[in-house]
């Protein structure tokens, strides 16, 4: 992560001096991939600000118009599970705090929470860009809307529809640890890392352990990640042919 999204968005610094400074500073260091991943992620910022330009209602229309039927939920309650981070899935709330106390995110994480809001919980997609624009301290209107479309699969070059990120996968592959989780949801610190992302599985006995009462200390899964991806699938499928 090199944090500099914010200092680019307020013009502390150019894209194009970042652009040319690492390609010096990483390529002397032989870490050609990590390069080619961060110039890839400046690029779509770029790509961003040129779609931006060109169609500068892409802030809150969908660039992709048969999603203008798309059948999306409007359910307060669930959208605020997801703003405060009690959704009961440890990496999605461990996302969701780290934005609330913080006013950032990491990218990946960011792709876990917009997939979970949009596609497991079927909520607008729009919800989740006004949220970050409120939150992020690099809010950005380009990046913020481009992103947004992408992870709903409404944007240019969107993520397919079929690609519904799973939050317990995530959360063991990107922080098998469990550093990052713990530190933003503390409620979960005593559970052992077998069951940390998915604690609504742990005995009795290992929930006591931890001092943790499900439905009290942590919340149960607000959905069913199974059911929920069927329905996302079936939703996405009645626009696909449009």
């Amino acid at each position: 992560m090199s944090r500099l999204s914010p200092h680019i968005h307020f013009g502390e610094v150019s894209p194009h001096q970042v652009w040319y400074q690492s390609q010096q500073m990483e390529s002397s260091s032989g870490r050609i991939k990590d390069l080619e991943h961060f110039l890839s992620e400046l690029g779509w910022r770029e790509f961003s600000y040129n779609l931006l330009f060109h169609f500068p209602d892409l802030i809150g229309t969908n660039f992709q118009k048969k999603f203008d039927d798309f059948p999306w939920k409007d359910d307060s309650d669930l959208l605020e599970r997801w703003q405060k981070g009690n959704t009961g899935y440890p990496i999605v709330d461990a996302g969701m705090r780290e934005l609330w106390q913080t006013g950032y995110m990491h990218n990946r994480v960011r792709m876990v929470v917009g997939s979970f809001l949009v596609k497991n919980l079927l909520i607008d997609w729009r919800e989740g860009e006004r949220w970050f624009w409120d939150c992020l301290v690099d809010a950005d209107l380009a990046n913020n809307a481009a992103s947004w479309q992408w992870v709903a699969g409404s944007g240019a070059d969107a993520a397919p529809y079929f690609r519904i990120f799973n939050p317990v996968t995530q959360g063991t592959k990107f922080d098998k640890d469990g550093e990052y989780t713990r530190k933003f949801v503390p409620e979960l610190e005593k559970l052992p890392n077998k069951f940390l992302f998915t604690p609504w599985e742990a005995p009795q006995n290992v929930l006591e352990e931890a001092g943790i009462e499900l439905g009290k200390d942590y919340p149960y899964p607000i959905i069913d990640l199974k059911q929920s991806r069927a329905r996302a699938l079936e939703a996405f499928a009645s626009i696909k042919k449009e």
